[in-house]
C-alpha cells in the first residue's frame, strides 16, 4: 500500500470511529496513478469516473461505474436496436409457427394445399392460352378482310380499325396475365418450399408426405422460361430487334400483326405449323421489360404432340440463347 492509499485508509479509519456519518456516506475511487482514496465526497475531476459508496463497517454498498463515451452510447443504442429486432422478428417467425400448425395437421394436409393452389393457377393460365388462341383467330380473320379491302381498292372503316385495335390489346393483356400467374406459381412453390420445411422442423420425426417432392408439371410449358430481361431503351430495342427476326425465322405461318411491342404469327392449320407470338412487356414489379415467346401448334391430337417433340421444343430453347448471345 503506498502512502496516499494508507493515508487515506487512516482517515477512513478516523472518520469510522468518529461515528458521525451514516450508511453510504463513505466514497472511494481510483485517481489516474492508481491509488485508492476515501472521503465523504468525490473531487469533481472523478465524478465521472468508477466509484463505490461505503457504510461505516467500510463495506460497498453501491457501485458507480464510469461515465460512458459518446462512442459507447452510440454503440449501445445500435446493440439494443439490434436485440430489439431480433426479437421482433422471434416473435412474428413464432405467429408463423402458430398459424403453420393451426393449419395443417400433417404434410399430407401441406402438399394438398400446395398441389390445390398450383393446379387452380394452372387452370386459370389455360383458359388464358385458351381466349389467347381465340383472340388469335379472330385476329386473323380481320387481317384477311383487310388485306381483301386493301386488294379492292377500300380503306378500313373505324368500326375494323377499332376491332383490330381491340384485339391486339386483348392479346398483350391476356400474355400480361399469363406472366403475372406464372410468378405467381413460382412464389407460391418457393413458400410452400419453405413451409414445408419449416413444418418439418417443428414436427421433428413425424410421418412424411409420399409426394411431397413431387410437383404436378403442367402441358403448357411455362412462358416464363422463355423471357429475358432487359434495362433500358437501348438494350430493349435491340433485343426485341432480335427476338422479332427470330420469331420471322422459326414460324411456319405468315405475320398477322407487327406492332411496337408484338408481333403474331398467324394460326397453325396443319399438323407440323409452328405460330409464334413475341413480345415486350414493362416489368412495373422490378423494373426494365421483359421480352418472351409463345409457341402454338394445332389443337388436334398429332398436332400436340408435335408441339411437344425435340423439333419445337429446340425452337423454344433456343430462343433465350438467342436474345442472351445479343446482350
Amino acid at each position: 500500500m503506498t502512502v496516499t492509499t494508507r493515508f487515506s485508509a487512516l482517515v477512513m479509519v478516523a472518520l469510522m470511529l468518529a461515528g458521525s456519518a451514516q450508511a453510504g456516506s463513505f466514497k472511494k475511487w481510483v485517481d489516474e496513478n492508481g491509488v485508492t482514496h476515501y472521503g465523504t465526497s468525490i473531487p469533481p475531476e472523478y465524478q465521472d469516473r468508477a466509484h463505490s459508496e461505503l457504510n461505516t463497517r467500510g463495506i460497498e454498498v453501491k457501485r458507480h461505474d464510469r461515465a460512458k463515451t459518446p462512442e459507447e452510447i452510440e454503440r449501445d443504442k445500435a446493440l439494443a436496436a439490434l436485440r430489439a429486432e431480433q426479437q421482433k422478428l422471434l416473435e412474428e417467425q413464432q405467429a408463423r409457427d402458430r398459424i403453420l400448425l393451426n393449419l395443417y395437421r400433417n404434410e399430407d394436409d401441406l402438399v394438398m394445399a400446395r398441389d390445390g393452389k398450383i393446379a387452380q393457377l394452372d387452370a386459370q393460365i389455360k383458359l388464358t392460352h385458351n381466349e389467347i388462341r381465340r383472340l388469335k383467330t379472330r385476329l386473323s380473320e380481320f387481317q384477311g378482310r383487310a388485306a381483301a379491302a386493301e386488294r379492292a381498292g377500300r380503306q378500313l372503316n373505324k368500326r375494323q380499325r377499332d376491332n383490330l385495335d381491340s384485339t391486339q390489346r386483348s392479346i398483350e393483356k391476356s400474355y400480361a396475365i399469363i406472366l403475372s400467374k406464372e410468378d405467381e406459381k413460382r412464389s407460391t412453390l418457393e413458400q410452400y418450399d419453405y413451409d414445408l420445411a419449416r413444418f418439418r422442423k417443428l414436427h421433428q420425426g413425424g410421418v412424411r408426405a409420399a409426394n411431397a417432392d413431387v410437383v404436378a408439371k403442367s402441358d403448357i410449358p411455362d412462358l416464363v422460361d422463355t423471357a429475358v430481361r432487359c434495362n433500358g431503351d437501348q438494350e430493349c430495342l435491340k433485343l426485341w430487334e432480335i427476338a422479332q427476326k427470330y420469331a420471322r425465322d422459326n414460324a411456319t405461318t405468315p405475320i398477322d400483326l407487327a406492332a411496337d411491342r408484338i408481333l403474331v404469327t398467324a394460326p397453325p392449320r396443319e399438323t407440323r405449323d409452328v405460330s409464334i407470338t413475341v413480345s415486350r412487356l414493362i416489368d412495373r414489379t422490378d423494373g426494365g421489360e421483359r421480352i418472351f415467346m409463345d409457341l402454338q401448334c394445332v389443337s388436334f391430337t398429332e398436332g400436340q404432340e408435335f408441339c411437344r417433340g425435340p423439333e419445337v421444343e429446340a425452337i423454344r430453347e433456343k430462343f433465350r440463347d438467342a436474345l442472351i448471345a445479343g446482350k
